[in-house]
């Protein structure tokens, strides 16, 4: 627990603005419904959107994310490289066993005959019509955004790191591809999933045995 507090304590940038977002998130989820959250935000559209959209929602997909793991490789960075593909295979894994057993439709299917007219598409887009919940994107950009907030050395940038995660999941939205929830629980799991992983490896770090400090204050004396 004191572990996590430090993590929290130290990158205020990220997770502040990630707790209004999920306060925030909460409340609107219990104030509106899923049809209506899915239409208001999925009937603003544009031309121009449609193309910048689309590039924002490749900001979580796991092609992204291995490419971050892959710079943390070729420059040597291991230790971060296992802690990233520990927290990417965890989101991977629950969010997997999450989308098939609830097996929730996504919206094409969920309007059904009134999709056609109520529902915005993007023609280059193949939108999927199961397994909404939970938004995979949107837990990959998230469990990825807050890893990188989490070991930049600025910690500043971790307020623009979540604007890039909620764009994401925003995207999934836009291009019909998911409901809000599905997009608010998917940042929930993402985030967890690096706290919980990143936090685990800090413990590690922490709680080295007596006998390990001993056998080092030996050699270094040795070595003096």
């Amino acid at each position: 627990m004191k572990t996590l507090f430090t993590l929290f304590r130290k990158n205020p940038y990220f997770f502040l603005p990630f707790l209004l977002w999920i306060i925030a998130g909460g409340v609107i989820l219990a104030t509106y419904s899923q049809r209506e959250l899915f239409l208001s935000i999925n009937g603003e559209y544009s031309n121009w959107g449609d193309v910048v959209v689309t590039g924002l929602t490749y900001l979580g997909d796991g092609i992204m994310f291995g490419f971050i793991l892959t710079l943390m490789l070729v420059t040597q960075r291991f230790r971060l490289f296992f802690v990233g593909l520990a927290v990417f295979l965890l989101v991977t894994v629950i969010v997997q066993i999450a989308k098939h057993y609830f097996n929730a439709p996504r919206p094409i299917s969920y309007f059904g005959d009134e999709t056609a007219t109520l529902v915005h598409t993007v023609r280059w887009i193949n939108v999927h019509s199961t397994c909404s919940f939970p938004s995979g994107h949107t837990a990959a950009a998230f469990a990825m955004f807050s890893f990188l907030a989490l070991v930049a050395n600025n910690k500043k940038l971790g307020t623009f790191l979540l604007l890039l995660a909620l764009s994401a999941g925003y995207s999934r939205i836009y291009l019909a591809q998911h409901f809000f929830a599905d997009v608010y629980v998917g940042s929930i799991v993402g985030t967890s999933c690096t706290v919980i992983v990143y936090g685990f490896f800090k413990f590690r770090d922490n709680t080295v045995s007596p006998e390990v400090c001993t056998e080092n204050l030996l050699q270094a004396n040795t070595t003096t």
